[in-house]
Order: C-alpha cells, then structure tokens, then sequence
C-alpha cells in the first residue's frame, strides 16, 4: 500500500510539473517569430505542412495557434510570399527545448527597381536632384538619368534604388549654373517595374 501512495504522489508531482518529467505533451509555449518588410497582404505560414497562417501587413510578429510542448520539432515554411518581396525563414526549423524556443524570424526585402527618364536642355552642370535622403549629381549635356548608380543585383536593393510599394519624390536639390530645372512625374509609388517616364527640362 506505501508503494501505491508512493507512484500516486510521484504522478501527481508529474502532471504538476510535466517539465521536469520530460515535457509537456498538451503543448505550453507558443510557435512564432518576428516579421520584418511585410507591406502587403500575401505572407502565409505553415508549421509541417499544418493549418495556414497568414501574416497581416506591417505585422511585427507571428505566433501560431496552437502550442506545442516542450522537446517538439517544428518546421516553418512558406505557403506563399507577398509578391512585392523576396523573403528568408531564419531559425524555421528545429527542435524546442523543454523550456523555450529559439529565436525565429521573417524577413521580406521589397524588390528594387529603377527611376529613370530624360533630360532636354542641361547645356551647363551640375544639376543636383534628390530622392529623400539620396542625391545624384547629372552633369552638363546629360540627356538620360538613372537615379541608380551603381550595378543592379536581382532583388538586391542598391543606392538610388526604390523597393515596390514605396512612395517616391524626386527634386531639385541644386539648379545648374545659369538654369532652371524642372521635374515632371517625379512623385508616385513604385510598382512592379522599373519607372522610365521621368523627364527633366532645364531652361
């Protein structure tokens, strides 16, 4: 009879504290991640082929419904991306601890295109236009611009360069010596193409 009290408590003590008699099989920690660049609808979770979860845009996290127990591998893939960016799974596959998770995270970097146009009329230089922070110098009897400057990489933004679903502005930050430089089409928001109908007029 001590010995059957003695397995009844040893139970109890376990269903109490299922951590420290090798995991929790109800699940208590819950599945999710940071998200990073997520603009627009389109991001879509999935833990071993499991139920999808769909990612809000502008999100910051992720977490699925249900919890999984401690010593439990898990395995997040992407159902679909948004179609505005190239995303990477970090840390999606492993194995919980019996106590915590490791850090996951999303990150979506928007697809990078062109600005572009033509220029009628710069006789004398430089022209300086700008786009937010970023400047370009256009020297004299320039008659094509591109605002980037340097090697495009496929869906690797570079300087100058702006990323799908967002705003752009472009102004004159410095007229050239003796003209005056307008810009047409010079604010929009960037689709899914380079923009090239941009034209400067210096008179």
């Amino acid at each position: 009879m001590k010995n059957l009290y003695l397995r009844s408590a040893v139970a109890l003590a376990c269903a109490l504290s299922l951590a420290a008699c090798g995991g929790d099989d109800n699940g208590t920690m819950q599945l999710g991640g940071t998200v990073d660049g997520v603009t627009i609808a389109g991001l879509v979770l999935q833990n071993k082929g499991g139920p999808e979860l769909k990612v809000e845009p502008y999100a910051s996290s992720f977490v699925f419904p249900d919890l999984i127990a401690g010593n439990t591998e898990y395995d997040i893939t992407f159902k679909s991306t948004p179609s505005n960016a190239t995303c990477k799974m970090i840390n999606g596959k492993g194995k919980s601890s019996a106590y915590n998770i490791p850090l996951i995270s999303v990150n979506c970097i928007l697809k990078p295109h062109d600005i572009k146009g033509r220029i009628v009329g710069l006789t004398n230089g430089p022209l300086v236009i700008i786009n937010g922070t970023y400047r370009l110098n256009i020297l004299a009897n320039k008659t094509e611009f591109n605002l980037r400057v340097d090697p495009k990489v496929e869906n690797t933004p570079v300087p100058g360069q702006v990323g799908e679903t967002q705003a752009y502005g472009l102004s004159v930050l410095q007229q050239p010596p003796g003209l005056t430089c307008r810009i047409d089409n010079a604010i929009g928001v960037m689709g899914n193409a380079d923009v090239d109908n941009v034209l400067i007029t210096c008179n």
